[in-house]
């Protein structure tokens, strides 16, 4: 993702000869800058309040609901359009973004979800907003999917390979924190004996001082961020701009041919495929919990006058846990190597925590429930980052936004399907029904991934492969 006038040839470490120039050439090539984290910081801000709103929206459906005068499953799409948004949109938009730089690819991130803030505060402006709350949803939805591979290419591009696990899990939390702070200030924001008036004054103050900061951010960063660091920060990201090098003449047309080979490609690559089905299950996980939570609580605990208060409390643990996930990932990422079992065993003891938040409903007990989203969203955050470094390993040197193309469609396609299904299953079965589903999602990665080979290609390419990880060649 880095405009054609800005790549410069490269020295190639492979071809030194001799130890001593080597060493030189990655002291005066291979140089890591402070910028790397600023922009990390950026998109994690972004994604945020961006997805603040998401949880907003699916702790509050019942509140949402009576204020736009809709159903509660017509509100749940106003999670489940982004997820389509995302199917329909992935292939045209990162196929043009893919000849640009990162920072075009920020402005542009940025900016859709500036424009879907701002549809926001229209729609909770009126009580007949609906419609526009779907449109800002879909223009968030469009910045959601330049953010998914974006943050793997911001890592591949700006930062050294022993901070790659550590940048994507700093990317990652903004979406944590995000949720974990709207599913718990919305349920105290607005209550279902609110007056519409009131639901529109409190969300326009929350809403508003988000659209006035993501404008703020886009300002800044249309001034201040370069498009790339002046040296490649690894080894493999300077071979990969040399082999663009190679090829950087080549017109649309030539592009778009090679760009649907390497889809096809990848199609017909069982280790892609089986990386690409953990990760788009895994991602999906906790956004259906986010969208259906309250209403299973609401189905179970109606005793308890303040389900959505707990829905909120769980949500924030789960994505507050998930936090924890994605930095206890990166250490252990980086001292083992062991992509493919940090997938198979958090997945594992992710299913284990839902058997737990099953119980918890069967016996009707809360503080079962709370432990489990608990432990599910520790779990789930290594796991989302081991299963995103999964998919750069064995996609490595393809583009980071060529491979992502695919993630993008599937975890669209299953975030659909599970938060739908999970809806259907409530109203037909109870609310055991949705666990036991995100449950049979879990459990495939788990059940699956040990047997089927992976190669490590990124880590390869860094000379860094270990004689304990030869299990998952």
């Amino acid at each position: 993702m880095e405009t054609r006038n800005e790549r410069k040839p490269l020295i190639n470490p492979i071809s030194e000869e001799n130890e001593d120039k080597r060493k030189k050439w990655n002291e005066e090539i291979i140089k890591p800058y402070p910028e790397r984290w600023l922009i990390a910081f950026i998109t994690c801000v972004v994604s945020s309040m961006r997805t603040f709103v998401l949880a907003a929206y699916g702790l509050t459906n019942n509140v949402m609901a009576k204020f736009f005068h809709m159903a509660p499953w017509q509100i749940d799409w106003l999670s489940n359009v982004r997820a389509l948004t995302m199917v329909l949109v992935c292939v045209p938009l990162l196929f043009v973004l893919r000849r640009y730089s990162v920072k075009a690819s920020v402005v542009a991130m940025v900016l859709c979800s500036a424009i879907g803030l701002s549809l926001t505060c229209l729609a909770v402006s009126v009580q007949q907003g609906y419609l526009i709350a779907i449109s800002g949803q879909v223009l968030s939805a469009i910045s959601t999917t330049i953010h998914i591979p974006l943050k793997s290419s911001i890592a591949a591009v700006w930062f050294p390979d022993n901070e790659i696990a550590y940048a994507l899990g700093v990317m990652f939390i903004g979406r944590s924190l995000g949720e974990a702070s709207g599913a718990v200030v919305a349920p105290y924001l607005v209550s279902i004996s609110d007056s519409p008036s009131t639901i529109r004054m409190r969300l326009l103050a929350v809403f508003g001082s988000f659209t006035i900061a993501t404008w703020a951010v886009l300002v800044f960063v249309v001034f201040f961020i370069k498009p790339r660091p002046k040296h490649p920060p690894s080894i493999a990201q300077a071979k990969r701009l040399q082999s663009e090098n190679q090829n950087e003449n080549t017109s649309i047309r030539e592009e778009l041919t090679k760009f649907k080979e390497v889809q096809l490609t990848l199609l017909t690559n069982v280790h892609f495929l089986t990386a690409w089905f953990a990760r788009m299950v895994i991602a999906s996980v906790p956004r259906c919990a986010t969208t259906l939570l309250s209403s299973i609580l609401q189905a179970n605990f109606s005793k308890n006058a303040n389900t959505n208060v707990h829905g909120g409390f769980m949500i924030m643990g789960l994505w507050v846990m998930t936090i924890v996930g994605f930095f206890s990932a990166g250490p252990l990422l980086s001292t083992t190597g062991r992509y493919k079992a940090a997938v198979v065993v958090s997945t594992g003891l992710a299913s284990v925590s839902y058997i737990l938040g099953i119980a918890g409903i069967e016996i009707s007990s809360l503080a079962l429930v709370y432990t489990s989203q608990i432990f599910v969203g520790l779990f789930v955050g290594v796991a989302i980052v081991s299963a995103t470094e999964l998919v750069v390993q064995v996609t490595y040197p393809t583009r980071i936004t060529d491979a992502f193309v695919l993630n993008v469609i599937g975890v669209g396609i299953m975030w659909v399907t599970q938060a739908t299904f999970a809806r259907i299953l409530l109203g037909k079965f109870g609310a055991i029904a949705p666990f036991a589903l995100v449950l049979f999602f879990l459990m495939l990665p788990t059940c699956l991934l040990p047997f089927i080979k992976m190669p490590f290609h990124r880590q390869k390419a860094e000379g860094l492969a270990q004689d304990n990880s030869s299990e998952d060649h």
